[in-house]
C-alpha cells in the first residue's frame, strides 16, 4: 500500500523493519497471521480483501484461498473468534469484485467451517456471506456445470446432519439461498427434482429437531424458504407494500408449499417454546404469498395461525405478529365485499393488538395503522381503528404516542395511504394533532411538525393547531423551532398572506435571528415557497424592508449571511422550474448582494459572490444590470480580493455568465 509499517507490526514479526517494505503482500499476510501477537493477526485479517486486491484474482485463487482453506477449513483447533468473525466478513468483500461468481466455489469449504463455529456472531456472519456468495455461483468457468450444485447439496447435508446443533442452526440459514439457486439455474430433470426434494427434507428435519435453537433457526428462515420454494423473486413485505399484483406461481410449486411447508409452518407456530412461535408467526405473510394470496386457502391455513398468535399468552409472540401485521393482512387476499366477513375478523384482531396490555405490542401495532388503512379502506378504518385512536393518543408510554404521531402523518401521505378523505382527517385526526403538539416530549411534537405540510391545505380549518404552532416558535428545543420555521410558508398558503403579515411575520423574523444555524436555514429554504404564495410585489413591499433593516443594524455576520442567503434562495432554480421574480425585486436582490460583496467579513463576501452566481444562472436579471453592475463588481473582486475562497466564488459566478 506504500505506507510505512507500524511499530507494533514490526515488533510482532521476526524480521527487520526494512524487509517489511519489500515483502510481497501474501508473505506479509502469512507472517502476520502466524505471529503470536493477537493484534497483528487481527490487523492481518482485516486487510484480507486488500491483500487479495494487491495479489490479483489468479494469485488469490491459487495461493491465498488455499492457504485459508488449509489453516481454517481443515484445521480443527479453536481459533480466535474475533479473527474468524473478521474472516467471514472479508470473504464477502472478495466476491464478485475480485473473484468472479463462477470462480468462488473454493470459498465454500471455508464458509462451511465458519458456519459450524460455536460463537454465534461468527456463524451469523458466515451465513450472511454464504447467502451473498451462493446466488453468484453461476454454472460455468473452470469446472463442470454440475459442480456448484453437487457441492452446495453436499455442504447443506453435512451442516444439517452434523452432531452439534451449531452447524444445524447455520444450515437452516443457507437452505433458502441454496434452494433459490437451484430454482434459478438447475435444469428441470429428474435428478434436480430429487435434489430439491432432499433440500426440503433437510429443512423439515431441522424444523423437527429436538434442540430448540435449531427449531428457532428453522422458524426464523421459514419465510425465505417458502418464498424460495414458491419461486418468488421478491419478499412478501415488498410485494404487499408495493401494491403489486401477486406474481404467478407454478402449480407444482404451490402444491409443494401447501403439502410440505404449510405443515412445518403450523407445527412451528404452535411449538411449546415461545421463542420458536414468535419467529414462526412472523412468516405468515410469506406463507400467504407462497399460496398465491388465494382467500379460500389462506383462510384455512394462515388465518388460524394469526388468530392464535393474537391470543397467545406470550407477549413476545403478539409483539412479533404486530410488527408484520399489515404484511400478513395483505398476504391473506381478503379483498372485496365477498370476503368482508373475514376481513372484519382480521381488523378485529388488529384492534385487539392496538389495545394490548403490553406497551411494546401496542407500539408495534400502531406502526401498521397507515398500511392497514390503505388495505382496508375508509370504512374499516373508521369502524375498527378510529375509535381506539384517542386512547392511544393519551397512552402513558411515550413510545406509543410517538409512533402514533408518526403513523397518523403517514396516513396523510398519498404515497403510503390514499384512502382517507379530508373529512376523515378533520374529524378523527384534528383533535389528536392538537394533543400531540402540546405533548411534553419534543419527539412526539416533531413527528407532527416535520410532516404537517402534508395537510397544509387543511390548516385553514385547524385553528387550535395553528395557534399551537405559533406558540412553539419560542420552544426551547431548537429542532422544534426549525420545524416551525419550515411550516410557516405553508401556513401562509393555507391562511392567506394577510394572516402571515398579521400573525406569522414576527415569529418568522425571530427564527431568522435564531442562534442555531439549522433554525435560520429553515427560513432560507422557505423563501421560494413564500414567494410562490405571496408574489414578488408583496415580498418587495412587506418582507424586504425588514430584511434590509436587519442587514443594516446587525452586529453579527451570521445574521447578514442569513439575509443574503434568503435573497439568493429567491433566485435559485429547482430543476427546470424557476421562481417568478419581478424585475424590481431582482434589482433589489442584486443591490443587497453587491453591498455584501464589500463586507468586512470574508464569509459574508463569499455568500454574496455565491448569490450573484445564482442570479447569473437564473437568467432573470436584465442585461443592462448584469453588464453595468454585476460583472464589473465580480471582476474587481477577482483581482483585488485577498481571500482565496471568495476569489474562487467570484470566478465561478463570472464563468456561469459565460
Amino acid at each position: 500500500s506504500g505506507t510505512t509499517p507500524s511499530l507494533t507490526l514490526a515488533r510482532s514479526l521476526n524480521c527487520e523493519p526494512e524487509a517489511l517494505m519489500i515483502m510481497p503482500p501474501f508473505d506479509l499476510f502469512v507472517a502476520q497471521l502466524s505471529s503470536d501477537s493477537t493484534e497483528a493477526r487481527v490487523d492481518a485479517m482485516k486487510k484480507l480483501a486488500i491483500v487479495g486486491e494487491a495479489m490479483g484474482p489468479e494469485a488469490t485463487l491459487t495461493k491465498l484461498i488455499p492457504y485459508l482453506t488449509e489453516n481454517i477449513a481443515n484445521n480443527d483447533k479453536d481459533d480466535d473468534d474475533e479473527i474468524l468473525l473478521i474472516l467471514a466478513g472479508q470473504l464477502a468483500l472478495l466476491v464478485p469484485g475480485l473473484i468472479p461468481g463462477h470462480a468462488a466455489l473454493p470459498l465454500l469449504p471455508i464458509l462451511e467451517r465458519l458456519c459450524s463455529i460455536e460463537e454465534t456472531v461468527v456463524r451469523d456472519k458466515a451465513v450472511e456471506t454464504m447467502n451473498k456468495v451462493v446466488p453468484l455461483l453461476m454454472p460455468g468457468g473452470n469446472y463442470d456445470d454440475g459442480a456448484p450444485f453437487g457441492l452446495l447439496l453436499a455442504t447443506s447435508k453435512r451442516l444439517a446432519g452434523a452432531d452439534w446443533f451449531t452447524a444445524k442452526v447455520s444450515a437452516a440459514g443457507i437452505l433458502p439461498a441454496v434452494y433459490a439457486f437451484w430454482n434459478a439455474h438447475a435444469t428441470k430433470g429428474e435428478s434436480d427434482n430429487e435434489a430439491k426434494r432432499e433440500l426440503r427434507i433437510l429443512f423439515k428435519d431441522l424444523s423437527e429437531d429436538d434442540t430448540p435453537m435449531v427449531r428457532r433457526s428453522a422458524a426464523k428462515h421459514l419465510g425465505r424458504f417458502v418464498e424460495a420454494v414458491a419461486g418468488l423473486t421478491d419478499t412478501a413485505d415488498n410485494l404487499v407494500k408495493s401494491g403489486k399484483g401477486q406474481p404467478a406461481i407454478l402449480d407444482e410449486n404451490k402444491r409443494l408449499v401447501t403439502y410440505e411447508l404449510v405443515p412445518i409452518f403450523q407445527a412451528l407456530s404452535s411449538d411449546e417454546q415461545d421463542s420458536v412461535r414468535l419467529l414462526a408467526v412472523s412468516c405468515a405473510g410469506s406463507v400467504g404469498c407462497g399460496l398465491s394470496r388465494e382467500p379460500a386457502v389462506t383462510a384455512d391455513v394462515v388465518l388460524p395461525v394469526v388468530r392464535g398468535g393474537c391470543a397467545d399468552l406470550s407477549w413476545r409472540v403478539r409483539h412479533n405478529l404486530a410488527k408484520v401485521f399489515s404484511t400478513v393482512t395483505g398476504s391473506l387476499g381478503f379483498v372485496g365485499a365477498k370476503h368482508a366477513t373475514r376481513q372484519t375478523e382480521v381488523f378485529q384482531f388488529f384492534s385487539g393488538l392496538l389495545q394490548d396490555n403490553e406497551a411494546e405490542v401496542r407500539a408495534a401495532a400502531v406502526e401498521n395503522i397507515a398500511r392497514m388503512a390503505q388495505l382496508g379502506g375508509a370504512d374499516f378504518f373508521q369502524k375498527h381503528i378510529a375509535p381506539i385512536l384517542p386512547a392511544l393518543a393519551d397512552d402513558l408510554v411515550m413510545e406509543v404516542r410517538s409512533k402514533l404521531a408518526q403513523t397518523l402523518m403517514d396516513c396523510c401521505d398519498p404515497a403510503i395511504c390514499n384512502t382517507l378523505t379530508d373529512d376523515i382527517i378533520l374529524e378523527d385526526f384534528k383533535p389528536l394533532l392538537e394533543n400531540f403538539l402540546n405533548d411534553e416530549f419534543a419527539e412526539v411534537q416533531l413527528h407532527i411538525l416535520t410532516k404537517l405540510s402534508r395537510v397544509s391545505h387543511l390548516l385553514g380549518k385547524m385553528d387550535v393547531v395553528v395557534s399551537s404552532i405559533l406558540q412553539m416558535a419560542k420552544a426551547q428545543n431548537w429542532r422544534v423551532r426549525e420545524a416551525v420555521g419550515r411550516l410557516l410558508p405553508f401556513l401562509a398558503e393555507a391562511r392567506g398572506v394577510a394572516f402571515f403579515q398579521d400573525h406569522l411575520l414576527d415569529p418568522w423574523l425571530k427564527i431568522m435571528s435564531d442562534q442555531v444555524a439549522d433554525v435560520r436555514s429553515a427560513c432560507v429554504d422557505g423563501m421560494p415557497k413564500l414567494l410562490s404564495v405571496s408574489g414578488s410585489q408583496w415580498i418587495q413591499a412587506e418582507i424586504l424592508p425588514h430584511y434590509t433593516r436587519m442587514y443594516e443594524e446587525s452586529h453579527s455576520y451570521l445574521t447578514r449571511i442569513t439575509v443574503l442567503s434568503c435573497f439568493a434562495a429567491l433566485t435559485e432554480k429547482h430543476g427546470e422550474t424557476e421562481n417568478d421574480v419581478s424585475t424590481e425585486l431582482m434589482k433589489q436582490i442584486v443591490g443587497i448582494m453587491l453591498k455584501g460583496l464589500k463586507d468586512r467579513v470574508a464569509n459574508v463576501r463569499m455568500v454574496s459572490a455565491r448569490g450573484l452566481g445564482l442570479v447569473t444562472i437564473s437568467g432573470q436579471c436584465d442585461d443592462a444590470t448584469m453588464s453595468s453592475q454585476v460583472v464589473p463588481a465580480l471582476s474587481e473582486c477577482v483581482t483585488s480580493e485577498a481571500d482565496q475562497d471568495c476569489k474562487y466564488q467570484c470566478q465561478l459566478a463570472l464563468e456561469s455568465k459565460a
